[in-house]
């Protein structure tokens, strides 16, 4: 059995990833099949997450991994602006949020398909 790994990784179709620690993501899964990912890191890991997300589309396909478990289908619905926060001891610290559409949840009908039997 594979061993699950600390991290999470964002693909494009491209093949240009972004691979974060997971204590930097937060997965937040809403109805319909709607993932709200929120980050919150430090500057220089929000930069790089908003450079990766920063020109997809609306619907573009986008790939996570958590922890090497597999991909999960996703497409592009927004992303927020980077806001800053400080911590209890005024460290800074940046969030920001991408809303995703899970593509297995999307594709599954919200009632159980008809058989005609009866």
């Amino acid at each position: 059995m594979p061993e699950i790994t600390p991290e999470v990784i964002f693909k494009k179709e491209s093949g240009e990833t972004v691979s974060l620690l997971e204590k930097f993501v937060r997965l937040q899964s809403r109805a319909g099949g709607l993932l709200t990912v929120n980050f919150r890191a430090p500057e220089e890991e929000m930069i790089n997450i908003k450079e990766f997300f920063k020109l997809f589309q609306n619907d573009e396909l986008v790939k996570i991994d958590i922890g090497g478990t597999g991909d999960i289908n996703c497409s592009f619905k927004g992303i927020s602006p980077i806001l800053e926060h400080k911590d209890e001891t005024g460290f800074p610290y940046f969030s920001l949020s991408v809303t995703l559409q899970d593509q297995a949840k999307l594709n599954q009908p919200d009632e159980p398909p008809s058989c005609g039997c009866g």
